[in-house]
């Protein structure tokens, strides 16, 4: 089982390209970052009634981010961890992700979800109780992109002219797609049918939403699905969900060993977003787990 890490670095932390290679450098396997367009001021966080925390308001675009990541590094991966595929043109977010790959040759971890901001969702063109079918449509469309040499679409969603879109991904046919959804039973379903993966957070109703997941897919005829598991074991207003070096080793172990044993490929563990200093620590706490699991 790989380990990599998961983060939201923006112009207010350390940079993406000096945390990827202090990853790379401690062996850890990939890096994974979510993104949001923009955060409408009449966002309504879950549970809170209020702007959640700060770091919402402060990504970055996460595939100029990436390409300057994967100019100062060799090895580590890069994962969307989320991208909100209903929000985005798809040509030029098929243009984007396959020249991502292109340059980091073939690094690209391609993690999508439906999207939860109902605001952002609307700014970007997109009805609330559409979001689901618009996303479906449009996976189904970047993937015809990025395989066939001239595509024409005519959907529900959108529709265009048979068109040329280059360049294609390195990876074949495609960059690993990943799932990112609790895993409710029609969650799973879109997963054997549009995906290769699925990338869920930590919870105790994961293990048995997997072996379902397993089932779904065997009795499609579908490959083994993939398992990236998100996980973290701290919460601060500032840091939601990070792993500190100083606390909470045994329980993150024995996670691992967990998922380690559900046949998990890859555990990603948050990260603070914090100074140098706090960042290396974590990242060395978290390297020590690198040959533990291999």
């Amino acid at each position: 089982m790989h380990i990599g890490i998961v983060t939201a670095l923006n112009e207010t932390t350390p940079s993406i390209t000096e945390v990827s290679v202090l990853a790379e450098e401690r062996g850890l396997e990939s890096i994974f970052q979510g993104e949001h367009s923009h955060i409408p001021v009449s966002t309504v966080f879950a549970g809170s009634g209020a702007l959640g925390p700060e770091f919402y308001t402060h990504f970055p675009d996460l595939f100029v981010s990436f390409a300057a990541a994967a100019a100062v590094t060799r090895t580590i991966r890069f994962g969307t961890g989320i991208i909100l595929v209903a929000e985005h043109n798809s040509f030029h977010l098929a243009k984007a992700a396959a020249t991502l790959d292109m340059v980091s040759g073939g690094r690209l971890e391609f993690g999508v979800g439906y999207g939860w901001n109902k605001p952002e969702l609307q700014n970007n063109g997109v009805q609330w109780d559409q979001r689901r079918e618009v996303f479906a449509e449009k996976l189904a469309v970047l993937k015809r992109l990025w395989t066939e040499e001239a595509v024409a679409h005519d959907g529900t969603y959108g529709s265009f002219t048979e068109s040329w879109m280059w360049p294609k991904p390195v990876q074949m046919p495609h960059p690993p797609i990943l799932l990112g959804a609790p895993g409710y039973e029609w969650q799973l379903r879109q997963i054997v049918d549009l995906a290769d993966g699925w990338y869920p957070l930590d919870s105790p109703e994961l293990p048995a939403r997997l072996q379902k997941l397993r089932a779904m897919a065997a009795e499609a005829g579908r490959p083994e699905p993939l398992l990236t598991v998100s996980l973290g074991v701290s919460r601060t207003p500032r840091n939601p969900w990070y792993f500190e070096a100083s606390e909470a080793m045994d329980a993150l172990l024995q996670r691992a060993e967990l998922y380690q044993s559900l046949g998990a490929q890859r555990l990603v563990v948050g990260i603070p977003m914090a100074d140098v200093g706090t960042i290396t620590r974590s990242l060395d706490s978290l390297a020590t787990m690198v040959d533990r699991f291999a």
